[in-house]
């Protein structure tokens, strides 16, 4: 099984051109270097392309697409090229994008539950790949059994994996519900639905030297800025590698111990964006 894996550094911030093959009316591609998942951008039908380009090289490992509404046999092709746009330096293919179907909160149908974003609902799309340098990206996606009848997504994440040498050693996902209970003159109990997200925390108990400078290095960027966590990337087990992958920021500061002979350790708490 392969160690957790991280993305701090967003590409897709320092994106120069950023197209979408289809777009429904307002809701463009540029929404996707938005971190939040109320603005979306939506294709016309089942089918699209995104175009990236950029200055300067930048590496990449992994193209991810947090909060969008494709289903489980919806497949992701990413092909990378050099400075002259049309040497490829990598063809992924066509793949599967997602590891599992949506979540079906309470109360939505599984159409609308494919992006119920706030509430738990929603996928995320996926494709790593050993690290390139590339100035453009091109994007492929196919969702021909998507329940909403278009592809709409609301973040998108390109950019170089950390993964530690040793595997966290535990971890847990908690599923944050802000509904407000309170209670009536009469003494019922009421409940005013809130919002629904996840924060998974994660223990490094052994860490090598160069694990912990790059963690320092990851931990010195401000909360400000999300980082795209997988603790079980590409496991067997496709329901636990969708609940333990989330694009979100630290909740608190990770202190690094000392343990003993060049071992260190420290923990790490993500919340959804």
């Amino acid at each position: 099984m392969p160690n957790l894996r991280i993305i701090s550094d967003n590409a897709v911030s320092r994106v120069a051109t950023l197209v979408a093959s289809t777009t429904t009316g307002g809701l463009v591609a540029a929404n996707l270097a938005k971190d939040t998942k109320s603005n979306v951008h939506r294709a016309t039908g089942t089918s699209v392309t995104y175009t990236l380009t950029w200055a300067a090289a930048e590496p990449i490992g992994c193209v991810a697409i947090p909060f969008c509404n494709l289903s489980p046999t919806s497949t992701m092709r990413v092909r990378a090229y050099a400075s002259n746009g049309t040497t490829v330096l990598y063809d992924s293919g066509a793949g599967l994008a997602c590891p599992a179907p949506a979540q079906r909160p309470r109360g939505f149908t599984a159409a609308q539950a494919a992006s119920a974003y706030a509430y738990g609902g929603g996928a995320y799309a996926r494709r790593w790949f050993n690290q390139v340098s590339a100035f453009k990206l091109v994007i492929d996606i196919v969702d021909t059994n998507n329940l909403q009848g278009y592809i709409e997504a609301a973040c998108l994440v390109v950019g170089p994996i950390w993964s530690p040498t040793y595997n966290a050693s535990a971890t847990s996902v908690s599923v944050i519900d802000r509904t407000e209970l309170s209670r009536s003159a009469a003494g019922d109990q009421l409940a005013d639905p809130g919002t629904i997200s996840r924060r998974v925390p994660v223990d490094l108990r052994k860490m090598s030297p160069a694990d912990r400078a790059r963690f320092l290095d990851l931990v010195r960027n401000s909360r400000a800025y999300p980082v795209l966590l997988s603790v079980f990337p590409e496991h067997a087990d496709l329901e636990l590698e969708r609940d333990h992958m989330l694009y979100g920021r630290r909740t608190k500061d990770s202190d690094i111990a000392y343990q003993f002979s060049s071992v260190y350790s420290t923990t790490l708490e993500i919340e959804e964006i």
